[in-house]
């Protein structure tokens, strides 16, 4: 009976989500059912509370942070105009329909993801896309199909979240996940090629963009750490195709006001590096607070408010959006915090069948589904999925691993994010209920097919 009442909070939170209550009224109504839990039937005392939470709670601050910088940052550069100096760019240099979609979708909107998340890569591919010549129906999937690097996505909250609820090294959970990443990569490359049926030649620079992503990734994960790996990843690709693009046309096709748009990325991604390597060379709490995220997405946003005339107009809404959402982000997280300390989540993953770690990623990819975020979905069931593994006598890691893959390409099939992206494909109307149909249904497909395969990976190879 435990480990059934140990299911309410998150049971009531998806029922809550499934009967459209916004995520801060689901995730709060969870908060308070997991307390409720604790004192009933979970008791914990206060000195672990206190322990844990002292090490947790900075981490809830820091996801805030990064989410609401992330958010601006986005608005900015939407009103500067910068995503549509970028789509220019790709259009103009493309040689080919099939390359074009390889460097959007391993490449622009994995960087765009990288940087800001919220899914703001799928509003800056799709465009593109159309712009490409894909249909209403093809840009929309192929934009949700970009969303291929979403375990680093706004620099890795997800997985920062996951690592913390499993007592595991972000960094090295980002080299895990970077690893089993292949499978999503894999599952992707393959979507794009039955979409697009290229010729070839084509097929294989799609399949070689795909592989080049994810070495990218890999490699930084490696050499650097988890937060910056998906924007070194994804910008290897746009730096090798663009430069290819541009030996080809024999002209660069930069201007004075592309280099102005892509300014706060280039800011961004260097200053994060540069921070990271003074940080491991002189280690205290100011280089530990500078090479933080938040820190250097701040500067990002500074750098683009020069750009814009309405920017207190525009960063006063981007706080209002993002308000909910990081309420709800951080709701999320805490009841996940409750659950693993207390013993909720172990008592939860008791009743998963000792051995059947190939259910694992199906918790986090449906999790991803219902909140449309790996980081809410890590928060519900990283302690779960720990508990699965010990109990199962495997690694945490590899296991832990997985499920942020399975939950992070899963968030593409969350059914606000497809309408979203149906409706970037043709803003001129409201989107048609048969083409949200048709692409929520294939996003649906990869992400369960993607779960199963990363299910199977984990059973036979763990």
């Amino acid at each position: 009976m435990t480990p059934l009442l140990a299911l309410a909070p998150i049971m009531l939170a998806i029922a809550l989500l499934i009967l459209r209550q916004s995520s801060w009224i689901s995730a709060t109504a969870g908060v308070i059912a997991a307390g409720l839990s604790v004192v009933l039937f979970f008791p914990t005392p206060m000195s672990v509370l206190l322990q844990s939470g002292a090490d947790y709670f900075p981490l809830i601050l820091e996801v805030a942070l990064i989410l609401l910088f992330g958010m601006v940052l986005a608005r900015l550069l939407e009103a500067a105009g910068s995503m549509g100096e970028i789509s220019a760019w790709v259009e103009s240099a493309a040689p080919s329909r099939p390359l074009g979609v390889a460097l959007v979708v391993f490449g622009i909107v994995p960087f765009a993801e990288s940087v800001t998340g919220f899914g703001i890569g799928v509003t800056i591919g799709v465009p593109v896309l159309r712009l490409l010549g894909c249909s209403l129906r093809q840009s929309a999937m192929l934009g949700l199909l970009g969303l291929i690097a979403v375990p680093w996505g706004a620099l890795g909250p997800g997985t920062t979240v996951a690592a913390a609820l499993a007592d595991l090294d972000v960094d090295e959970l980002g080299v895990a996940t970077a690893w089993i990443n292949a499978i999503p990569v894999v599952i992707v490359a393959a979507s794009v090629i039955l979409i697009m049926r290229p010729g070839l030649v084509s097929c294989l620079g799609i399949a070689a963009t795909a592989a080049l992503m994810w070495a990218g990734i890999l490699t930084a994960s490696i050499a650097i750490g988890m937060a910056p790996a998906g924007i070194i990843g994804s910008l290897l690709v746009i730096a090798v195709m663009g430069g290819l693009f541009i030996i080809r046309r024999r002209s660069t096709g930069f201007t004075r006001r592309l280099g102005i748009a892509v300014l706060p990325y280039a800011t961004l991604t260097l200053g994060l590096l540069l921070a990271r390597a003074l940080q491991s060379t002189f280690p205290s709490l100011l280089t530990q607070i500078v090479a933080s995220p938040p820190f250097w997405l701040a500067a990002a946003c500074i750098i683009a408010a020069f750009t814009v005339d309405s920017r207190r107009t525009v960063t006063r809404s981007a706080v209002r959006s993002w308000a909910p959402i990081g309420a709800g982000t951080a709701a999320f997280m805490l009841m996940g915090w409750i659950m693993t300390t207390t013993g909720m989540s172990a008592a939860i993953g008791s009743l998963v069948p000792a051995g059947l770690v190939l259910l694992t990623p199906r918790l986090t990819a449906t999790g991803a589904v219902v909140t449309g975020s790996n980081t809410g979905a890590n928060s519900m069931f990283t302690g779960t999925i720990d508990a699965v593994a010990a109990a199962s006598h495997v690694s945490s890691l590899p296991v832990v691993a997985a499920g942020n893959a399975a939950g992070s390409l899963a968030a593409l099939a969350a059914p606000p994010r497809v309408a979203m992206s149906v409706q970037m494909a043709d803003p001129s109307g409201p989107a048609s209920a048969s083409d949200i149909g048709w692409v929520q249904g294939r996003a649906l497909a990869v992400a369960g097919a993607n779960a199963l395969c990363l299910g199977l990976w984990i059973q036979f190879m763990v």
